[in-house]
């Protein structure tokens, strides 16, 4: 996680306005938890935390396109203003 909040709801929205983008279902899992990558409570659900880590999946038609962009958007758009990720 990028953002020193960690995963809070702003965060959360940003990375389902995201994944909604995409065909593909995409799941992010934190300490054994798993969320539903387009669902704002569950991503909210997982209380990931700054500077750790988080393992995405995708599966679907265009889930290496997905994977590629969520991935940035953690590693590095999360911390960013929405305008400049």
């Amino acid at each position: 996680m990028s953002d020193p909040v960690g995963f809070h709801l702003r965060a959360a929205g940003r990375i389902v306005k995201l994944t909604k983008s995409f065909a593909s279902e995409v799941t992010i899992r934190y300490e054994g938890r798993v969320a539903n990558a387009k669902s704002i409570m569950g991503l909210a659900s997982l209380a990931a935390e700054f500077d750790t880590l988080v393992q995405v999946e995708a599966n679907g038609p265009d889930e290496t396109a997905a994977l590629a962009a969520l991935c940035h958007l953690i590693e590095v758009g999360l911390a960013q203003p929405e305008s400049e990720a």
